[in-house]
């Protein structure tokens, strides 16, 4: 799987969190002065990114997302939580698809009481990925999005790699080599996947929670954001179906 140079870069998404956080603020606006009786928002369109570490799944949300011109969300949400909440991003970040023990939990809460922990974390998340969905079309990469908005509205997609071809983008990028590239794959899968169960009771790499599951390793980055734009399009989520 061969990485361009800026794909090489970071393994983040690409994107304006300032304007994500202006679109944020005017859809809360919005909710706050309607006085219309409540009813069910529309949803999406939209795209979720599943990914194995250094599959290339950002980077393939981002092809997507330039693409179709739709904003491309990842850590962008963590940041906007963050910043309503007062708290320091890395704070959030801590708890962003991972597993914190409930000691951990409870000497942070003693430190410093404005602590979110895990659960309302993830609560509060979801909330900003369902909002995020209401103002779309939006790529959104990680953050279980596949499991908190109802399929019929977007596309759910899951992008795999081999091990090994995993380990060498990771060392290549990183300087390290391929054993302890390889550790630390097996370390960031197994937070995300503890993530997933403990809060969403499933398996992050069950198929039945996908429309898709692609394999960089076999097809390419290019080939899987053309897969993944065509299956947009015949599900009439981009205007272009045939």
């Amino acid at each position: 799987m061969v990485r361009t140079p800026e794909e090489r870069q970071s393994g983040d998404v690409a994107t304006e969190p300032a304007e994500f956080r202006m679109r944020f603020r005017r859809l809360l606006e919005r909710v706050a002065l309607d006085d219309e009786p409540p009813r069910e928002p529309a949803l999406g369109p939209y795209l979720t990114v599943s990914r194995e570490a250094e599959s290339g799944g950002a980077g393939v949300a981002r092809r997507v997302g330039e693409r179709l011109g739709w904003r491309v969300l990842g850590r962008e949400l963590v940041q906007d939580l963050a910043h309503q909440l007062e708290l320091e991003p890395r704070l959030l970040e801590l708890m962003d698809e991972t597993r914190i023990g409930w000691f951990s939990e409870t000497l942070l809460n003693l430190f410093n009481s404005r602590l979110v922990l895990q659960g309302s974390y993830v609560s509060m998340l979801s909330r900003s990925i369902a909002l995020a969905a209401c103002d779309g079309p939006v790529v959104i990469v990680g953050r279980a999005a596949n499991l908190v908005l109802p399929p019929e509205f977007g596309v759910r997609v899951r992008i795999v790699a081999p091990r090994g071809l995993r380990a060498a983008a990771l060392a290549d990028r990183e300087g390290l080599d391929l054993r302890g590239a390889g550790d630390r794959l097996d370390k960031v899968d197994a937070n995300r996947a503890n993530f997933v169960r403990r809060h969403f009771h499933t398996d992050v790499a069950n198929p039945h929670n996908y429309d898709l599951v692609i394999d960089t390793g076999r097809l390419g980055m290019g080939a899987a954001a053309d897969l993944i734009c065509r299956t947009l399009e015949l599900r009439g989520l981009t205007g272009e179906a045939l």
